[in-house]
């Protein structure tokens, strides 16, 4: 049995929803937000977004040349993660 990755340890708050985060490889973990923005942020925060990460130099090479479509900030500290791959949905959409 799978673990489930819960970025909000403190739970849910009111009017809050639960979104899957994942990308290519699967389900990276469970956030409780307002948005999507506020879910992925949580994730990066929590540290279960660390393979999505960009590296200095893929960032600025992406800065330089204007490739903004395939990457976006995330977390407290605006880091840039990997958007190619990465899909955040409404848990209540997921198949049963």
């Amino acid at each position: 049995m799978k673990t489930l990755n819960i970025a909000n340890k403190d739970g849910f708050r009111f009017g809050e929803q639960a979104y899957l985060i994942g990308n290519e490889y699967g389900l990276k973990c469970i956030a409780y937000a307002r948005n999507e923005q506020d879910a992925l942020d949580y994730a990066v925060d929590e540290g279960f977004m660390q393979s999505e990460i960009m590296s200095w130099d893929d960032y600025m090479e992406h800065q330089t040349n204007g490739w903004h479509d395939s990457w976006t900030y995330a977390g407290n500290a605006s880091e840039p993660i990997w958007s190619e791959h990465l899909w955040i949905k409404p848990a209540s959409d997921r198949k049963q």
